[in-house]
């Protein structure tokens, strides 16, 4: 039993940090995407000379910052939650019900993830390139696949919380 727990409190402390190094690069990314936009700006008023390919940064940086910060608020339960409905239940309905939403979830959460992974196979294979940078366009899908497979390893954790909770 006690080998049980230790398993379970590494897994628990891995995925909160992986959850939480996600969500500093989403944050560091954010601030970059902020003062790049912000001296795009200041150049384009000033001197009448944007910044070449900053909508193309921006535009590709904004589902990393998206998507890496799913798996942070799941965890903190930042998500919207409708309590009503369930509220007035006791801990066992409470976790049963948990169980079918998180399974609903990492169904699909999983086939996101394995979707843009696909997604990113492909993209890399045709080479395909964006236009004024001519960045590769797969490295920013398979973040995005990043971000949603850390996401399911977060449900996957609070599944099986749910799950031992009806047990009990």
């Amino acid at each position: 039993m006690i080998y049980s727990e230790n398993k379970k409190r590494t897994f628990s402390l891995f995925i909160n940090f992986l959850s939480s190094l996600l969500n500093h690069i989403a944050a560091y990314v954010l601030v970059t995407m902020m003062f790049l936009t912000a001296f795009d700006v200041i150049l384009r008023f000033i001197f009448n000379s944007p910044i070449p390919g900053t909508v193309e940064i921006v535009q590709y940086s904004l589902p990393i910052v998206i998507t890496f910060g799913f798996a942070r608020c799941a965890i903190e339960k930042g998500h919207v939650n409708v309590e009503v409905l369930i509220s007035k239940l006791s801990g066992r309905k409470k976790a049963f019900i948990n169980i079918i939403i998180y399974l609903f979830f990492f169904i699909l959460s999983g086939l996101i993830t394995w979707q843009t992974f696909l997604r990113t196979l492909g993209m890399a294979a045709s080479g395909l390139k964006s236009e004024v940078l001519s960045l590769p366009i797969f490295p920013f899908i398979l973040m995005v696949s990043l971000g949603f497979g850390v996401l399911c390893l977060v449900i996957l954790k609070e599944f099986f919380k749910s799950f031992l909770e009806t047990l009990r």
